[in-house]
């Protein structure tokens, strides 16, 4: 909403939007991009970026207090990184997180945004797999999640394995 038109760009493990030749925002150095697309999954009617995000992983500080550990405290590899969905738009004058999802029980292998039922709005779909899967392995599960207003829903899956996924379109809906 500054009258600029942006960019978003991803290579190697990071990404930036980019406005003319100025770099606006860019991922922090400790995390591992593996995906971006410029989406309005948080259903505001103002694009966003949404990137599928490998980060060191950080307990709820909740759970500093609960006698058990964490409730996400096993949502991580064998490195300590954990896989995240997160939205990142302008927000108050810049580009910044606007949702961050918690540490997934199963990390997402690719997503991809859709309009799932014809109703105008975009859903995210996923490939799943594990923790410490190989990368050549392929994804366990495809879900769709769905906007809640607070973070994502799934409004369905299929156990399955998975190699690949893509979007076609087939009378004007993306499917």
């Amino acid at each position: 909403e500054d009258g600029l038109e942006e960019t978003l760009t991803s290579t190697g493990s990071s990404a930036a939007i980019w406005a003319g030749s100025q770099i606006r925002w860019e991922s922090p150095p400790a995390w591992r991009v593996e995906q971006a697309k410029v989406t309005d999954l948080n259903r505001d009617r103002i694009p966003e970026a949404t990137l599928l995000v490998w980060r060191p992983f950080r307990p709820w500080p909740v759970d500093a207090w609960l006698p058990n550990g964490g409730r996400i405290n096993g949502f991580h590899d064998s490195n300590g990184m954990s896989c995240h969905i997160i939205l990142i738009g302008w927000k108050q004058g810049s580009f910044r997180e606007l949702w961050a999802g918690s540490a997934m029980a199963d990390p997402v292998k690719v997503f991809t945004v859709a309009d799932l039922m014809g109703n105008g709005r975009q859903y995210l779909v996923t490939l799943e797999g594990q923790y410490d899967d190989l990368p050549s392995s392929p994804a366990r599960r495809l879900t769709a999640w769905e906007w809640n207003g607070f973070g994502f829903t799934n409004v369905n899956e299929l156990e399955k394995a998975f190699s690949l996924m893509s979007t076609a379109e087939i009378n004007n809906r993306q499917i």
